[in-house]
Order: structure tokens, then C-alpha cells, then sequence
């Protein structure tokens, strides 16, 4: 990714509710006399994300929200959206944010007041995969006891684990959502803790709001993965 994207500020805009699904493709060619329906899956699908609640109670949550709004210019900008992932990673007993420490950011584009550091889960690639690859292997290093249906990231690319086919020692083989956006390299790290989708708007008015009297608002965002940009970047 030559020009990395801006990141969403998520300790300054953090959601009540984050809604990250797959957006599947299948067709059926309708239903045969015998009243069978044959569906065949023709795209592997792409993420479909939204933030529910963002808090916009203080001016600088506000101005956060309104400098992300002029610097995507509707739905054809890119941002890089974090998935909080500790609803499916099975962290280390006594972990709940899948870092280890916060430290200041003063110089994040968007009023961004922390950075997370130290992840207590590690995950590798333990072989390369390329554009295309609907199966994984990954290197289990630490922090965790299974692989199976948790979500990682790498270079802004979302990935979400489905069912195990092998595991060898430390290495665990399984099935991928969506199909790999980018080539990964083997030894590769991977985001478990805070995986990111690299995205658009859903529309270009996806971020308008309303400001109550009293200022104690929370607005919804829908974006979708910008999969227009990775068949780009592979052509």
C-alpha cells in the first residue's frame, strides 16, 4: 500500500456497537418443478461495517468528526476503520483490551489521544498467500489457544477465519473470508487485537449529523470495504 490511509481515531470516536458482517454473493437460477432451489456461490463477498453510538458529546469530538468528514468527501475517500476484535479472540485470562499499554499520540491527524502497543496475542503467517487464496496458515507465537473464527488484519486487509483443515504444532491451516485482498508474506505479523478494514462510505452523506440542544449525541456511519481498490491494486 504506497499511501497508507488515515486511521479512524478510536479512542476519541469509539462506537457502543460495532457491526462488521460478510456481504456474501450466491445466485439461484429460481426453483426446479420438484421444488428444490440450487444456489451457487459466484464472489466470495466483501466486509460490510458500521459504527453505532459514536459519542459526539464534546467539541473535540465533534471537530474529530468533522475533519474525517472533509477529508473523505463522501464515499470516495479511504479510511482504514479498527474492528475490535475481543469479542472473538479468546485473549489471556486477565486481558480484555488485547494490549498491553496506551501511550499519547499528539500528532494523530484526527485528535487522536492514545495508541495501543504491546499485543498479549501474536499470530504469524507461517506460509506466504497470495491474491486470490481462500485458505491460510497461520503461526500460532502467543497469547492464545485457538485460531478458529477470529478476525486479523494485515496492511488494512480484513480477514476472518472459518474452519480448521489442519494443525501441525504451532501452525493451523483454515479456511478465509474474503478471499485475500494482497499478497502476504510468510512470517508475516498479523493484527488480532485492533484488525483494520480499509474502507469507503457506504454513501456520501454517510456522515451527516444533527446537533441536539443539550449536545449529548450519538450518530451511526455504514461503510463498506473498498474492494474497487484491491482489484486496483492486483491489476
Amino acid at each position: 500500500m504506497a499511501d497508507p490511509p488515515y486511521l479512524w481515531p478510536a479512542s476519541v470516536l469509539r462506537p457502543l456497537q460495532i457491526v462488521a458482517n460478510p456481504v456474501f454473493f450466491s445466485r439461484s437460477g429460481g426453483t426446479t418443478l420438484g421444488g428444490i432451489k440450487r444456489t451457487t456461490r459466484t464472489d466470495r463477498g466483501h466486509w460490510s461495517i458500521a459504527y453505532r453510538g459514536v459519542p459526539l458529546f464534546i467539541g473535540a469530538r465533534r471537530r474529530a468528526w468533522n475533519a474525517i468528514r472533509t477529508y473523505l468527501a463522501g464515499s470516495a475517500g479511504l479510511i482504514a476503520v479498527p474492528v475490535w476484535s475481543f469479542d472473538t479472540t479468546p485473549w489471556p485470562a486477565g486481558s480484555t483490551q488485547g494490549y498491553t499499554s496506551v501511550t499519547p499520540d499528539t500528532d494523530a491527524p484526527f485528535g487522536e489521544g492514545s495508541v495501543y502497543t504491546g499485543p498479549v496475542v501474536e499470530v504469524e503467517m507461517a506460509d506466504a498467500a497470495a491474491i486470490g487464496d481462500t485458505t491460510v496458515t497461520l503461526r500460532l507465537v502467543s497469547g492464545t489457544t485457538s485460531l478458529v473464527g477470529v478476525r486479523f488484519s494485515y496492511q488494512h486487509a480484513l480477514y476472518e477465519t472459518g474452519a480448521v483443515s489442519d494443525i501441525t504444532g504451532d501452525e493451523w491451516t483454515l479456511d478465509v473470508f474474503p478471499a485475500i485482498r494482497a499478497a502476504i508474506p510468510a512470517d508475516a505479523v498479523l493484527d488480532l487485537a485492533l484488525p483494520t478494514c480499509l474502507c469507503r462510505l457506504a454513501d456520501d452523506n454517510a456522515m451527516d449529523v444533527v446537533m441536539s440542544r443539550g449536545g449529548h449525541d450519538r450518530v451511526d456511519v455504514a461503510f463498506v470495504e473498498a474492494v474497487d481498490y484491491w482489484n486496483d491494486q492486483a491489476e
